[in-house]
């Protein structure tokens, strides 16, 4: 067979190589050392509640947060697709059957719109961009807010490029019911407007007009109606109000935190060389790339920006927007020669083996994090143990765990603080400062800021600067006790008698 023929027909099965994603993701999702962020419980925990109490107008487990009443939920078409897995498969392994499922419709939304864009060997492309950028494949392997978006952003591109707005339109709508931050999709449609205006003397207002009706239609036509109006906008300004008790990492999202060059590097390493090499080729051509490609390297490039400037979250949508852009602009700079095509493939194999096998060395040794089967015997042991409808004080980002496995327990904060802080300052004050150690007297806190809780949860090894003067200041005071915890991740200590008023 001529070496053509062998070509021809790679390029042909080349939609195969998409397998290796799963494959390499179940790996991972499915052994016993794999743990996943707090977002990933709280997504299916809400998913299992709307099976066993129907429609959530009100979340109860939070009730001093903003998510209380009414329940804002931006991620219910997300909820809606994991229903199904925890019905059938209960909510741990749905939780790991979602991730799975999700990012493979993810990886397939990618290969479909570059195929369409004339990428000849879209998958290769697709399989390297989400294994060897250790961002994205650690976003691949968690259910966050974005996952589902991620799936539909693709489509969207696609949809502005092509200039259809029906599709703009549509896609816009739905992107508001799957993520709280689908304003994203407007500024995108806007850079293509410029482009195409740049590129080509004219003015395509029309797929603009489509995104910014699309979100609107979301954001009146709504089912949240009207407490999402409020979480958008809490949502945006958290963005760039810093309150100095919000420390990334502590009170809020590391996500958040801002990034170090050498951490950025290790994140997205393979996007920043393609990055590179297409800056180099395209300075040595007298052509212009299509305003398709253009447009996405603005979008790319405006990420990276605001990813170094507020954290991660950007930082994963400049590669999702590299994966798009990066082979559209290579399928324009045409006869690239064969032995930079060789040490390019070489280079990114080699890096998506490193990303694969670092990130599974990380998950197996990070010492005292829990994974699911730690929060399920820890929400089996509180649900024994405490009333109906009792407050149980834990660290924030535990909270979603012990609410996907746990009954009606209240807690003071979960899922991000911040919600705490917009609805209730001085319960979130004295939140903060326990959990810093900073409390003389929790005894009392217990029944003035937190309901009378009798429980209080402290992990054995610290995430946070003032837990160890916390477990040593409860150990200490005769008011509390120490209890046998069902699990090694978290000390219990249990308030002797009713808290003071």
């Amino acid at each position: 067979m001529r070496w053509p023929d062998v070509v021809a027909r790679a390029e042909r099965w080349q939609l195969l190589l998409l397998a290796i994603l799963p494959a390499v993701w179940s790996t991972i999702v499915f052994a016993d050392w794999y743990f996943t962020d707090a977002d990933s419980y709280y997504h299916v925990g809400v998913a299992r509640r709307m099976l066993e109490d129907g429609w959530l107008r009100a979340f109860e487990w939070l009730p001093h947060t903003t998510l209380h009443d009414p329940f804002p939920d931006m991620y219910l078409l997300q909820h809606v697709v994991l229903a199904p897995l925890v019905a059938v498969f209960g909510p741990a392994m749905a939780m790991r059957l979602g991730v799975v499922l999700l990012s493979t419709a993810f990886a397939v939304s990618l290969t479909l719109v570059l195929r369409r864009r004339g990428v000849r060997w879209a998958s290769p492309w697709v399989v390297l961009g989400l294994l060897a950028c250790p961002i994205a494949l650690t976003y691949a392997l968690f259910l966050k807010g974005a996952t589902s978006f991620l799936v539909l952003l693709p489509w969207f591109v696609d949809a502005v490029w092509a200039g259809n707005r029906r599709r703009t339109f549509v896609l816009a709508w739905l992107s508001v019911y799957v993520y709280v931050g689908a304003t994203v999709l407007v500024p995108f449609a806007l850079v293509h407007l410029l482009v195409v205006r740049a590129w080509h003397g004219r003015w395509e207002p029309a797929c603009v007009v489509a995104a910014v009706a699309g979100v609107l239609a979301g954001m009146i036509v709504n089912p949240m109606w009207p407490a999402h109006w409020s979480y958008v906008a809490a949502e945006l300004r958290s963005i760039f109000e810093r309150h100095p008790s919000m420390v990334p990492g502590e009170y809020r999202g590391s996500e958040w935190a801002m990034l170090q060059a050498d951490i950025l590097v290790r994140l997205c390493a393979a996007a920043l060389v393609a990055w590179g090499v297409l800056l180099v080729r395209q300075l040595g051509r007298a052509e212009r790339v299509s305003a398709a490609g253009a447009s996405g390297a603005v979008a790319a490039l405006g990420m990276l920006g605001a990813g170094m400037l507020s954290g991660t979250k950007m930082v994963e949508l400049f590669v999702v927007f590299s994966i798009l852009a990066v082979p559209v602009l290579a399928a324009d700079m045409r006869r690239w020669p064969r032995l930079v095509v060789a040490g390019a493939l070489a280079l990114g194999v080699a890096t998506a083996a490193w990303s694969v096998l670092d990130l599974r060395a990380q998950m197996q040794t990070m010492p005292g994090l829990a994974r699911a089967k730690d929060y399920e015997v820890m929400a089996t042991w509180l649900r024994a143990r405490t009333g109906p409808r009792e407050m149980v004080v834990a660290p924030w980002d535990d909270m979603p765990g012990l609410f996907l496995f746990g009954g009606d327990q209240r807690y003071m904060a979960g899922v991000n603080v911040q919600f705490l802080r917009d609805h209730d300052r001085k319960r979130f004050e004295a939140y903060a400062l326990l959990y810093r150690g900073l409390i003389s007297d929790p005894e009392r806190a217990m029944g003035v800021f937190f309901d009378g809780a009798r429980f209080l949860l402290v992990r054995r090894i610290a995430h946070f600067p003032g837990e160890p003067a916390l477990t040593a200041g409860l150990a200490a005071n005769p008011a509390f006790e120490e209890v046998a915890s069902p699990s090694q991740v978290w000390r219990v200590f249990k308030l002797k008698a009713p808290a003071p008023p």
